[in-house]
């Protein structure tokens, strides 16, 4: 059930603008530089642990250079274009899709075609379960570890997000927030988002009670939604 009350939030659209940086200023200047052509390398590559922002970055980049993102399950087969090539959860490549992939690597470096190569996945690249002549393409390029947020640094991202919307939060409502809802930044977005929502239909401040009973109301509609389409 918790799954399906998560199910039903849509965090904001992901742009580079709203992407919760923590310590990955470093990261987010290469991409910007990366948008405006100035880029050290064509070529970029963004890993770490589920829930650090590699596909919110992914999507921002997306929007703005109006290719779609590519997951890693699916059967890659690889075409010239002028459109930049992104692409999420590498690890996940078929031996098939590894081919069609470096064929896009020498493809680029050959025409530029595509210009820019972004990849992302869990892994650092040195240890990914690729073949060899991909990995080497993958480690000649641009490759940043994006850092996950400390709890200190999410609270710290709630409180400024809910100051912005005229919110008080007190430390009861964040601490629950990440001790009950998933911990990474859309989710806990997506909450806050609806969290305010609800605040002002029930004209009561935000507090650990009002969101518990946020949570019951939200689980009976999902609860009658999931039995409407199971009937």
């Amino acid at each position: 059930m918790q799954q399906l009350l998560l199910d039903v939030f849509t965090p904001p659209r992901p742009t580079l603008g709203n992407f919760l940086v923590g310590q990955n200023a470093q990261v987010l200047h290469a991409l910007k530089n990366l948008l405006k052509g100035e880029g050290l390398s064509p070529f970029v590559y963004l890993y770490g642990p589920p829930g650090c922002g590699k596909s919110h970055l992914l999507k921002a980049l997306s929007e703005t250079l109006g290719a779609p993102v590519l997951p890693g399950q699916q059967r890659f087969v690889f075409r010239p274009a002028p459109a930049s090539l992104l692409m999420d959860d590498i690890d996940h490549l078929t031996p098939y899709s590894q081919v069609q992939l470096f064929n896009a690597f020498n493809q680029s470096m050959a025409e530029g075609l595509p210009p820019n190569i972004v990849l992302c996945g869990h892994e650092p690249p040195a240890t990914l379960g690729l073949r060899d002549d991909l990995r080497t393409r993958i480690e000649a390029g641009l490759c940043l570890r994006i850092q996950p947020l400390s709890d200190e640094e999410k609270q710290a991202a709630l409180q400024t997000v809910a100051k912005a919307r005229g919110l008080q939060l007190s430390e009861e409502v964040v601490e629950y927030a990440l001790r009950y809802f998933q911990r990474d930044m859309g989710s806990l977005m997506a909450v806050m988002d609806s969290l305010d929502r609800f605040s002002l239909e029930q004209q009561k401040p935000v507090s650990v009670t009002l969101l518990r009973h946020w949570m019951k109301r939200r689980e009976s509609l999902v609860v009658r939604e999931y039995e409407t389409r199971t009937v």
